[in-house]
């Protein structure tokens, strides 16, 4: 099933996260904020400088600013607009090839829709904001940014530090002003818009499908970041899609479970299973004996029975075992229950033929 995350930088110097079913919705902001505190910031962002003449990163911080009130005005006279903490790069240097970012270290984006409210506010040399994706370092990354200084609307792909042309339009943007930042992302399409009103063509690119996010400036620019919005389809190992195409195929299943190493790890674990709670626990005996001797394990209760099979990897060896537990009918055999067992094993075996892609995102 599809899963959304949201990412909200609005109004409590908190992180809350919540779940419900299929959705979770992840929040960050600064209500609570005070000058003692500015330079805290959201957790799971980490200030970052990207460029051949970047130097120590920083200039991050938490500032009071003009922006549209979250409660509609209770007389025709209230003012629309309220003082209100945003996120904002105060740091900049006064060099070319210097990219400040603000980094969200806590996910891995494929695709997604992201908007945001930015404002260039100051800066001799640049007055740029804007949002860099797909990060797989800070070489190596997608950025689409607006310039009030330059009236340029503009995506760059950089590729081991270096910035390939760039795509885009001209178009008069205000400084000291809030404007609306989209960036959608579907497989190797990408869409950037600004105000609704100021759009890059579709872009087609293949050169990353997957990375982090992050507030993005250019040189001296002194922008502020607002309202920042995630949506997105978690990504998923292939142990979890086999899984849980094997529940929705075989959904009588009293349990299922799948343990193999996670990244990093020498031990082996439950990587995916019906029950979500069940993920991480380690490996049972039966699991690890059927790796082991690279066989078919049995057992049974006066209520069900478990089928533990070793998952083979395209030569034939162990890489992670499958666990299969079946309520237990009056009339059944073994054998029959080993059968069953087997079928659901084969619909795993068929996603995966190396212990990599096993656990791949």
């Amino acid at each position: 099933m599809t899963k959304f995350f949201t990412a909200l930088l609005g109004c409590l110097l908190t992180a809350v996260v919540v779940s419900t079913g299929e959705a979770a919705e992840f929040q960050v902001n600064f209500s609570n904020s005070s000058l003692t505190n500015a330079y805290i910031l959201p957790e799971g962002f980490t200030a970052k400088a990207a460029g051949k003449d970047a130097g120590k990163p920083g200039g991050w911080k938490v500032v009071m600013d003009d922006a549209p009130s979250f409660f509609p005005a209770v007389t025709p006279d209230a003012k629309s607009n309220s003082k209100q903490p945003v996120i904002a790069q105060t740091a900049g240097a006064k060099v070319d090839e210097c990219f400040p970012m603000l980094v969200y270290e806590n996910e891995v984006f494929g695709d997604f829709t992201a908007t945001l409210k930015i404002k260039m506010v100051d800066g001799e040399m640049e007055q740029m904001a804007g949002l860099a994706f797909r990060i797989q370092d800070e070489k190596n990354y997608y950025v689409v940014r607006a310039s009030a200084k330059g009236d340029t609307f503009r995506f760059f792909k950089y590729v081991d530090g270096v910035r390939m042309p760039s795509i885009g339009v001209s178009a008069t943007i205000s400084s000291n002003e809030w404007h609306d930042l989209k960036v959608e992302c579907r497989g190797n399409k990408i869409r950037c818009s600004l105000d609704e009103t100021i759009i890059i063509p579709e872009l087609t690119d293949l050169s990353y499908n997957k990375g982090l996010i992050a507030l993005w400036t250019k040189s001296d620019s002194i922008s502020y970041f607002r309202d920042i919005h995630v949506d997105f389809t978690p990504r998923e190992m292939m142990a979890e899609v086999a899984v849980r195409e094997a529940l929705k195929r075989f959904d009588k299943l009293e349990d299922l479970k799948l343990y193999a190493k996670p990244e990093g790890s020498e031990e082996y674990v439950v990587v995916a299973a019906k029950n979500p709670e069940d993920i991480g626990k380690p490996i049972t005996e039966g699991a690890k004996g059927c790796i082991r001797d690279n066989a078919l394990y049995t057992g049974e209760t006066r209520k069900s029975w478990t089928i533990s099979m070793p998952l083979l990897d395209q030569n034939g060896e162990p890489m992670g075992a499958v666990t299969v537990v079946l309520k237990r009918f009056r009339t059944q055999t073994k054998k029959n229950a080993i059968n069953r067992g087997r079928a659901v094993m084969e619909r795993i075996q068929r996603r995966v033929t190396t212990a990599e892609e096993l656990i791949k995102k």
